[in-house]
């Protein structure tokens, strides 16, 4: 089994090196191409993690999204990048938490419906804080970071997705889940703690999307809540 599993992980790595090469040799058209497939496959495989054992339908996906490129767009010209990204994902955890904790004990349609409304009610409050405190409604990024940086990050981001996701599978809490997805009652019978269960995993799952939102915001010049909170990514990645 360990020469399987070391095999296996010889091919990933030789298959994300050549990945790398892609911004080398490819144009501009089949970069664009594949910076989409990398943002899209994280996205989905994000979004897989938590909504997949538990059978949780999210919509929230934007919600997470739209906040890591606004943390972006207004911390991008004063803070470091790795920095930037850093308070992304925090920001993201610290959402994800306050809503895990608010709403996973809601199932069915009616999770899917909250979720669908959050990323409105998230740009509500964006679209009030610019119009009222920053007296603007978008806002422009200029950061030193070039379409071959974002490719190579999406890259990362998407090794290190399937890494977790394989590593949680295989963990207490990936089986704690897919017990939660078979039969929530049970779980709690069975001495699961079905609520840190699911806001844990819920947690980790929307940190990866607002990263995704903030590697992906220096593609675009100019950022307001209808760019960044754009309801048809959730879709698209369901």
């Amino acid at each position: 089994m360990s020469a399987r599993i070391a095999g296996f992980g010889a091919t990933a790595l030789a298959a994300l090196a050549l990945l790398a090469l892609v911004p080398r040799l490819g144009n501009a058209y089949y970069l664009a191409l594949a910076i989409s497939l990398l943002q899209y496959t994280v996205l989905a495989t994000a979004w897989g993690m938590f909504s997949g054992p538990t059978r949780y339908v999210s919509l929230a996906t934007t919600a997470f999204f739209g906040v890591g490129a606004y943390t972006v767009a207004v911390l991008g010209e004063i803070l470091p990048w790795p920095l930037v990204l850093l308070t992304a994902a925090a920001l993201g955890a610290i959402v994800a938490g306050i809503v895990g904790l608010s709403t996973l004990r809601l199932s069915g349609v009616y999770f899917v419906i909250f979720t669908f409304g959050l990323t409105e009610l998230i740009r509500q409050l964006v679209v009030w804080f610019e119009v009222n405190k920053s007296r603007v409604l978008g806002r422009y990024v200029f950061v030193n970071i070039t379409q071959a940086d974002i490719y190579w990050q999406l890259l990362a981001l998407t090794a290190a997705v399937f890494l977790l996701g394989w590593l949680i599978a295989r963990s207490r809490l990936g089986f704690a889940l897919r017990v939660i997805g078979e039969d929530e009652t049970v779980a709690e019978h069975c001495g699961i703690n079905t609520t840190f269960a699911k806001v844990a995993l819920f947690t980790i799952s929307a940190t990866v999307m607002t990263l995704v939102g903030a590697i992906m915001a220096p593609r675009w010049t100019y950022i307001e809540p209808s760019i960044a909170f754009n309801s048809m990514i959730s879709f698209q990645v369901l």
